[in-house]
């Protein structure tokens, strides 16, 4: 029986960004459905990022099911300890 997808996730991007391209290629590896926001034209998209995990300036900012979790380096973490997959599929 395979797990399905439980967790609504995002993550808010830029264009370019090689933490933002390790996130989305960890996700994809997982096969973790995800909705990227695209802040590469925002020119207030520290504003964005901040007033949602505030302290967090900068991208990729990854939300499961609206809580933010932080950055790659957190989503690396959590999907090292072996929590990210038990996080998104029930």
């Amino acid at each position: 029986m395979s797990k399905e997808q439980s967790a609504k996730v995002e993550i808010y991007c830029i264009q370019g960004c090689p933490f933002c391209t390790a996130a989305l290629e960890l996700l994809g590896e997982l096969g973790i459905d995800h909705e990227v926001i695209d802040l590469s034209s925002r020119r207030d998209r520290r504003d964005v990022v901040s007033a949602i995990l505030p302290g967090h300036y900068s991208v990729p900012l990854v939300l499961i099911d609206g809580q933010p979790i932080g950055g790659n380096s957190e989503l690396q973490a959590l999907h090292g300890a072996g929590k990210l997959v038990d996080q998104v599929f029930a």
